[in-house]
């Protein structure tokens, strides 16, 4: 009887552990940021009698990332490995920190008796995670990308770099490389960017192979932790003799740099001698470099003791303070004007300025008392 309470006991706590498991398995420790035909740094067509490579950009969203990654893609038909089989391999056993992209890259045959169309490819993937510790998991995601036939259109990114917290243009050339009259409709779609607004709104007509600008007016969040975002154009043909959709995903980086203001400026007077104390704080997620702090009277009769002051090194998210000493030779109000001059990571000089009005008003009771 005790060893039928024991197994029991045993098989109810296996039970218990395996559907944790499961449970651990649904979160979404990876996320899918897109996937292209073409190498990392090219981007192809696939049309019918190729060989391409298509590459898959994922990113871990846990805190202490991934390893071990092992990923199998699943072609639909009549698409092939080089092997001959509908699954192709590829590997990553290095750490893979959060918020780094993780491009995977696949070789895959279109066969000369391919439709044209969109294909829905599945990526399945195995991996590590290090905490609390170590475990196994999977996950698996769907995509389309669209082979082409005769008559096709691709996109060219015009815009290099994203930049936090701020509504800007992604432009695009949309390039048709056929010879039929072609009515071209053209959408934007991100799940991180706010697309704001989009053109052309209105079908794009042409007989003749030819390039046509397009744009995304998009909002980049300020606290996003990925190296590179996400937008996806569509373009949608027609033809007298077919139509298609030409679907592709762009990660564009996002553009790192250093941003100093000035805060907390606040001055003290005794007598005819002046004290300006403030701070300055690197709000950009990048190094501030050879940080120097400039002082300059706007008004005759204010004399600055220490017109520059070197700071050194600001790291992102961190703040300094300084001290500036300046001397009035009268009672009244006297303009002073601070500047903070940086080197940021786009190897430009950069600068902050900040005026302050100042106030004396003891000198002639100062110079009483001595009397």
């Amino acid at each position: 009887m005790e060893k039928k309470i024991l197994y029991l006991a045993i098989m109810l706590f296996l039970l218990l552990i395996s559907s944790i498991a499961s449970i651990r398995c649904k979160r979404d420790d990876v996320l899918f940021l897109g996937a292209k035909w073409g190498a990392e740094e090219v981007d192809y067509i696939a049309t019918p009698g190729s060989i391409n490579v298509i590459t898959v950009y994922i990113t871990p969203t846990l805190a202490n990332g991934l390893k071990d990654i092992i990923a199998e893609l699943h072609l639909p038909k009549p698409l092939t490995g080089l092997n001959g089989g509908s699954i192709v391999k590829t590997s990553h056993m290095e750490f893979v920190p959060k918020g780094q992209i993780l491009p995977l890259t696949f070789k895959v045959i279109v066969p000369l008796n391919t439709p044209e169309g969109n294909y829905t490819f599945r990526l399945k993937i195995k991996y590590t995670i290090l905490a609390p510790l170590p475990e196994e998991r999977k996950w698996e995601v769907e995509f389309s990308l669209p082979i082409s036939g005769r008559t096709y259109v691709y996109t060219e990114l015009l815009t290099e770099k994203l930049e936090k917290g701020k509504v800007q243009n992604i432009n695009f050339n949309v390039v048709y490389a056929g010879n039929e009259p072609v009515e071209l409709n053209i959408d934007f779609q991100s799940d991180a960017l706010s697309i704001l607004d989009y053109e052309p709104k209105a079908p794009i007509l042409t007989d003749k192979p030819g390039s046509f600008e397009a744009s995304a007016k998009v909002y980049c969040p300020p606290d996003v932790q990925v190296n590179g975002l996400p937008i996806t154009i569509t373009v949608t043909y027609k033809t007298l003799q077919a139509s298609g959709t030409y679907t592709k995903t762009y990660i564009i980086p996002l553009a790192r740099k250093a941003e100093v203001v000035f805060t907390e400026v606040q001055y003290t007077t005794s007598g005819s001698s002046v004290i300006i104390r403030g701070q300055l704080v690197n709000v950009g997620d990048y190094d501030a470099k050879y940080l120097t702090v400039y002082a300059q009277a706007l008004s005759e009769g204010l004399t600055i003791e220490n017109p520059t002051t070197y700071l050194g090194t600001l790291a992102a998210g961190e703040g300094t303070s300084f001290l500036i000493y300046a001397s009035a030779e009268r009672i009244g109000k006297y303009g002073l004007k601070l500047s903070a001059k940086y080197y940021g990571p786009d190897m430009e000089w950069h600068e902050t300025t900040e005026e302050i009005s100042i106030e004396i008003s003891g000198i002639a009771e100062e110079k009483e008392k001595i009397t």
